[in-house]
């Protein structure tokens, strides 16, 4: 039976990030299994040609602000629901997505199940400091048919809000893992060690720079790729630590270029001071890297110290620089957990990850509009 999934989003590519890499992959194998995914989402940043994607994507006009007229979409998801007849909404952010999906429902009846980003919902996020917005996602989550949280960390935070543990799915992210398998070198003259991510303060690459500068090895260079608002002050920082000759920040990084980046670092790092599903943790491994990373949120999931990684004190360069030594000292240890990190995460590839999400929208879903084709 096949399912006409609206994905209603508020980030879609060519924009880069974990969360537009989760939308992606699930779209490309929900067409796969044979459903009809439609994504609904803001307009690109920047020129780029949809088509591409493989799956329809429906560009809509970007909210000014989350907290007026947000449900002003509400015409264009019901011409588009009269076109795709969805079965089901798929909101790919906590708020204000849900908030309009649960008014899409009282209207039509179409059931809805919310994956949050992870920071969407975390205590300290821009939407939960402000009462009304609070009180607005808080209604959503917990009339929703089912909220998907990526691991444990994340489904506690969604319990904490006041959603019902029954109506809690965890699916955690997953990775292309045939695609990390083999790839040409990296252009790098030396070892290196690699960090990868968004650079803003939460991933904590400030510390990892201060961790790197700790090391006793100068023969291992520390390559950070992403980009974002800290990149001026991460190059500072390296430029201040007179590390300028064996710390580079090479930018964002995509397709072979960054499996190419992965499969020839000596280890992976993740050094952020809140994390609540990694990404890019999940492609190390699926390179065949040791992990070092900090014990926060759902680190701990993906990284078993001792098994595939190593896992260190958060806000503490101290503890991130002496896991790093260890791994840079004890090849053996190294070797070890190399060995153990691609078996570590088989069953988060994509066509797994993939069903488990289908099976979510099936109970959700009635036996009616599941019979559509």
């Amino acid at each position: 039976m096949s399912l006409s999934i609206c994905l209603f989003t508020d980030v879609c590519l060519p924009t880069l990030g974990g969360a537009q890499t989760v939308l992606d992959q699930l779209c490309r194998q929900l067409g796969r299994l044979g459903h009809r995914p439609v994504v609904v989402a803001p307009p690109a940043r920047e020129p780029f040609d949809d088509r591409q994607l493989g799956y329809p994507v429906i560009r809509h006009r970007r909210q000014w602000s989350k907290r007026f007229a947000v449900r002003a979409i509400l015409p264009r998801l019901l011409a588009l629901h009269a076109r795709h007849h969805f079965d089901i909404v798929h909101c790919h952010a906590a708020y204000p997505q849900a908030y309009v999906a649960l008014t899409l429902r009282q209207l039509t009846g179409i059931p809805y199940v919310v994956r949050p980003h992870g920071a969407d919902v975390l205590p300290d996020d821009a939407i939960r400091r402000v009462p009304r917005l609070a009180h607005r996602m808080t209604r959503a989550l917990t009339a929703a048919d089912a909220v998907i949280a990526q691991g444990d960390a994340l489904r506690d935070v969604i319990l904490g809000i006041g959603v019902a543990a029954d109506r809690i799915v965890t699916i955690n992210n997953g990775v292309d893992v045939a695609a990390f398998a083999t790839a040409e070198p990296f252009p790098h003259p030396r070892r290196y060690i690699l960090g990868l991510g968004s650079l803003v303060p939460h991933k904590g690459f400030d510390l990892l720079v201060d961790a790197y500068a700790r090391l006793r090895d100068p023969a291992v260079d520390l390559l950070i790729a992403g980009d974002g608002g800290e990149s001026a002050a991460l190059e500072a920082q390296v430029e201040r630590l007179g590390l300028r000759d064996r710390v580079r920040l090479i930018g964002p990084v995509t397709g072979d270029r960054k499996v190419s980046l992965y499969r020839s670092a000596a280890f992976f790092t993740c050094p952020s001071r809140r994390e609540p599903f990694a990404n890019v943790i999940l492609e190390a491994l699926a390179s065949g890297l040791p992990v070092v990373a900090t014990d926060v949120g759902g680190n701990r999931e993906l990284v078993h110290s001792e098994v595939n990684g190593l896992l260190c004190q958060p806000e503490s360069p101290i503890s991130l620089a002496t896991a790093m030594q260890r791994l840079l000292d004890e090849p053996a240890i190294t070797a070890r957990l190399r060995a153990a990190a691609l078996p570590s995460i088989v069953d988060h590839d994509w066509p797994q990850v993939a069903a488990r999400y289908v099976d979510a929208y099936r109970a959700v879903v009635p036996a009616a509009q599941g019979s559509r084709s």
